[in-house]
């Protein structure tokens, strides 16, 4: 271990400031693992702790005053460096006790000697990774240290995840490289809502949501959103009720446009049966103005044969259903027919051992939802409370984190252990965003919207460690 400085005064039981030794700021970064031998001398206990916020002083170039220094520097010359001072806040992880990290509940001495860790003295392996209930490791690693790898609780699959990350962060990639991997090698088959097509699909074998059958209640309810609830006309509505009873047998071998002229024949033969003239009449405008409305193409989406079941059942893993080419509605249709399957199954006392990875979370559960969203948010909390009990985890990938490019508050408290990446600007403050998630660790909104690509902050109850750590990957 290397020496790099001492805890200087204003030290509590989960803060402190190390003063760096001499040239020891050439090499010590921020974000890196230290160890605190706290009391010196007079030895109290061991602490560990990561090193953020770095500063570096000159009481010589204090700009607030006018020094002969200042003076000297602004004609040219290189002002002194006696009274430079290069120091680190370091967010404490706990104290080491028995091998384990226990949370510190000793004040920090000021003078304590801190020390950094050599590349062969891995303390997420010796100090953090034994803190877990159940030890497992992912397939990412400590940024700036290629072999110290990333231990994780996977007891706490079921708490659900998210992940965080402007456009281009890598997200997907560290979904398809690190979560997916790890969540099946702890036993969990993996189904992957793809909203665009572009970021699953292409890297695993895929489904297409047309080939899926969905449930009448879904079906219904699709027609409603697009037709603007039948005209708001109730023999409208019960005309469709009446032929989508049965809708797997009416579809087999017949084309989209055959099933949409068959319907639209249908419903305006229903009206047959009113005797008012009046509640005829009425019917029959609010048909025209719902077949203005639906069109062949939106019956396209319903014309799938597979069961829910047997997506759920099918031995691909992962399972990667491609949802591109349809629309809004449509997508969300398929999801509340698939959750309302999942809900059936864990009523029923089933453990499903699943993670449901939805890409484009906020199409599902955004801010604030709007017609069918509040539906598709609701199943959403529905399965985030029901998944903890019957291993079925929920992992949620989102651009931001709240407001209006975030998810909605009552599901993003259903999310235990979450991955932060470079943020949007939206997310730099405001209630809800990163300041409130990672401000209490020492982590600035400023540091997060200057991020690289590829290296997110691992917070949350599946991190053995009860501060966040900025880890990376490999892609394979």
């Amino acid at each position: 271990m290397r020496f790099i400085g001492r805890i200087a005064d204003e030290a509590t039981d989960t803060s402190a400031r190390v003063i760096l030794v001499k040239e020891a700021e050439r090499y010590v970064c921020s974000e890196e693992i230290v160890l605190i031998e706290n009391g010196g001398e007079e030895r109290i206990g061991s602490v560990i702790g990561v090193l953020r916020r770095g500063l570096g002083k000159n009481e010589l170039l204090n700009i607030s005053r006018y020094r002969p220094d200042i003076a000297y520097m602004k004609y040219g010359g290189e002002p002194s460096g006696s009274r430079e001072v290069f120091s680190f806040n370091i967010s404490i992880i706990g104290s080491i006790d028995e091998g384990k990290i226990r949370t510190n509940r000793r004040i920090i001495a000021p003078r304590s000697p801190v020390y950094l860790f050599d590349e062969n003295e891995n303390p997420l392996e010796r100090y953090i990774a034994p803190s877990a209930k159940k030890l497992e490791w992912l397939d990412a690693h400590l940024d700036g240290h290629p072999t110290w790898r990333v231990p994780a609780d996977a007891q706490y699959i079921p708490y659900h995840v998210g992940v965080f990350g402007a456009t281009g962060t890598g997200k997907s990639w560290f979904t398809r490289y690190v979560l997916i991997p790890f969540y099946i090698k702890n036993g969990y088959k993996v189904l992957v809502l793809d909203w665009s097509g572009e970021d699953y699909s292409p890297y695993f074998e895929s489904i297409h949501i047309s080939e899926i059958a969905q449930d009448e209640l879904s079906i219904m309810e699709y027609f409603s959103r697009i037709t603007e609830g039948f005209g708001r006309n109730d023999n409208v509505r019960d005309a469709f009720d009446e032929y989508v009873m049965g809708w797997e047998e009416k579809i087999k071998g017949k084309a989209p446009e055959s099933i949409y002229e068959e319907l639209k024949s249908f419903v305006y033969s229903h009206f047959e049966g009113i005797k008012r003239e009046d509640w005829k009449g009425s019917a029959i405008r609010a048909a025209n103005r719902v077949f203005r409305r639906l069109r062949p193409e939106h019956i396209s989406p319903l014309m799938g044969t597979m069961h829910v079941t047997d997506l759920i059942a099918r031995n691909e893993n992962p399972i990667v259903v491609d949802m591109s080419g349809f629309s809004s509605n449509s997508k969300l249709s398929f999801f509340l027919s698939l959750s309302s399957e999942l809900q059936r199954m864990m009523i029923g006392g089933a453990d499903l051992r699943m993670a449901l990875v939805i890409d484009e979370a906020p199409q599902y559960c955004p801010f604030k939802p709007e017609g069918i969203q509040i539906e598709t948010t609701e199943a959403i909390k529905n399965l985030a409370a029901l998944g903890r009990k019957h291993d079925l985890n929920l992992t949620l990938i989102a651009q931001g984190i709240a407001g209006e490019i975030g998810i909605n508050a009552a599901v993003r408290r259903n999310l235990n252990t979450n991955f932060y990446g470079r943020l949007h600007p939206l997310d730099a403050a405001g209630e809800g965003g990163a300041k409130d998630w990672l401000g209490p660790f020492g982590i600035t909104p400023e540091y997060l919207l200057n991020l690289e690509d590829g290296r997110f902050y691992f917070a949350g109850i599946m991190n053995p460690s009860p501060i966040p750590l900025l880890i990376t990957f490999k892609v394979g």
